[in-house]
């Protein structure tokens, strides 16, 4: 019984000394950070003989140490965030699957270090085996000297010149304190049909009172406005933002186009940054996001018929909610069986076909799979244009085949854009095709780094293409909006920010939350701040 006794010590101490490593914590917090939580688990240890039953009502911690080292080696640092503990509700099976694979070394230590001491607790438990009563009341005064030395430190730490945080530097403190928040905002996301009901953006269109500061609109029945949302593609590997590697040879040679080469998101998530594209929200004022509707609902409000495409599954987030105000909402994947792979331009046959048989002015959501790990999954072999790329294992060595898998998904990204865009072209109306992706991605970029939704994120996180087509019917009645999306091209852009803006001036909406300032397609464009939302829903500045 000793002998678990010691081995539970040592193995729940195991994510303490890994942040104090990955986040270069100062001598006093991470004084604080191995010594107050070791004689927290030391006393609770001690506080019963039958040390196999208290073993198993710690599991809800050693689950948190378990999955805190698991997410140490996926990012190298950072805590469980909040978005981390919704991710384990909202992910669906196929993506888990994906990636399971390449977790296979901490899934294998996380066994070799927390199975056993399950086991030997079972076995404890089972036979009744108990501590000896001095060996207890030893170890809770020698627990009571650690806790009080641990506070010590703290207080030495709160008030030195990087004050620390029990919320944020002390684990499990930390990581508890994130489950709170995210049972909080889980709940707060299951009740948003009732805490958005009623809302309203009191759309219109401007047909008869047009602004001064836009052409005069032609027949709202032309209108076609199309968005196109990818999915991780970062603006570093796009040709025509400036690759060495010509990535995009479609898009860099077609009319119409203007790309912008400063555009960042302002969150490294899915399921933050496309509803924040989708909406007036942005990361100032997230929390807002469960009392709104989003742009679907301000087109439809405006006249616009609208489609929502998704070749991602559900998971019970923003993006399902969004895409179900359309009129016609469809995630192709629930067709499909599990696991298998739908490639993204399948979506536009959906979105042809909604073309075809619409009457009315259109508004059409295409949210792309774009360039998901694993990467080679997400084009066809056709377009394997660099080669090698079959690594598939999420290692550094691997690099240069993943990256060329990586822009193998970027040339079928090129691809497919041009084919919407000759979709577009060819009804002969005033059409708007949108493309920006919800967040980038690492590629081990500086050796570390992989994938993204990462605690801090980095450029290539938040780095992300942005461009806008315009027919050329759509540039000849609107050329005051067309100079300004050319002139506002070299400009900063938060996407998060600008694209609901963007889309309501083109489409010629006018509603009381538009911002003109915010609009890339309005001469009164200004460039806002680079801020991102961390994982407690806060907005960041980005340096």
């Amino acid at each position: 019984m000793k002998k678990l006794f010691f081995i539970f010590l040592g193995v729940m101490m195991v994510p303490n000394i890994l942040l104090v490593l990955s986040e270069h914590q100062s001598l006093w917090t991470a004084a604080c950070n191995l010594l107050l939580p070791l004689g927290l688990y030391w006393l609770a240890a001690s506080s019963s003989r039958k040390l196999g039953r208290t073993v198993w009502l710690m599991f809800p911690f050693i689950f948190m140490a378990a999955f805190q080292i698991v997410l140490t080696r996926l990012f190298g640092q950072s805590i469980i965030g909040v978005d981390m503990f919704l991710n384990v509700v909202t992910t669906n099976m196929t993506e888990i699957n994906e990636l399971l694979g390449n977790l296979i070394p901490a899934v294998s230590i996380v066994f070799i270090l927390y199975i056993p001491m399950l086991v030997m607790a079972a076995i404890a438990m089972r036979r009744r085996r108990r501590l000896d009563a001095s060996f207890v009341n030893i170890q809770r005064r020698l627990a009571a000297v650690c806790i009080g030395f641990g506070i010590v430190c703290g207080i030495v730490a709160h008030n030195s010149k990087n004050p620390m945080r029990l919320i944020d530097d002390i684990f499990p403190v930390n990581v508890s304190y994130n489950l709170c928040l995210a049972v909080d905002r889980y709940w707060k996301t299951e009740h948003y049909a009732t805490t958005s009901k009623g809302f309203t953006f009191h759309a219109q269109t401007l047909t008869s009172h047009p602004s001064p500061l836009t052409s005069h609109p032609s027949p709202l029945t032309s209108k076609l406005i199309v968005l196109v949302i990818g999915e991780t593609a970062r603006a570093a590997n796009f040709g025509i933002l400036g690759y060495e590697r010509n990535t995009t040879p479609k898009l860099s040679k077609m009319e119409g186009l203007t790309a912008f080469g400063k555009a960042y998101s302002e969150s490294n998530t899915t399921h933050k940054s496309v509803p924040m594209l989708l909406s007036a929200v942005s990361s100032v004022d997230f929390d807002s996001l469960y009392r709104q509707r989003s742009i679907i609902t301000a087109f439809r409000e405006a006249g616009y018929r609208t489609a929502f495409f998704s070749n991602q599954r559900r998971n019970g987030s923003f993006i399902d909610f969004f895409g179900e105000e359309a009129d016609v909402c469809k995630f192709v994947k629930d067709d499909a069986p599990t696991g298998q792979d739908v490639l993204d331009e399948r979506l536009i046959d959906y979105a042809r076909h909604e073309i075809a048989q619409s009457q009315e002015p259109l508004f059409v959501v295409l949210h792309c799979y774009g360039s998901h790990f694993n990467y080679r999954e997400r084009y066809p072999r056709s377009f394997a244009r660099f080669l090698p790329d079959d690594a598939m294992e999420a290692r550094r060595e691997n690099r240069k085949s993943l990256l060329n898998a990586y822009d193998n998904t970027i040339v079928y990204t090129d691809y497919m854009l041009d084919r919407l865009v000759s979709v577009l072209r060819s009804t002969g109306k005033e059409a708007v095709m949108l493309y920006t992706s919800d967040h980038g991605e690492d590629i081990y970029d500086d050796g570390k780094h992989f994938l993204h939704a990462s605690i801090v994120p980095t450029d290539y996180q938040l780095h992300v293409p942005l461009f806008v087509w315009t027919s050329g019917k759509y540039a000849a009645n609107h050329k005051s909006e067309v100079e300004a999306l050319r002139r506002n091209s070299k400009a900063t852009v938060s996407t998060s920010l600008s694209l609901f803006h963007t889309m309501l001036q083109m489409a010629g909406i006018e509603t009381p939350v538009f911002v003109p300032s915010h609009s890339l397609a309005d001469s009164l464009y200004t460039s806002s701040r680079r801020y991102f939302i961390n994982d407690r829903n806060e907005a960041v500045l980005f340096h």
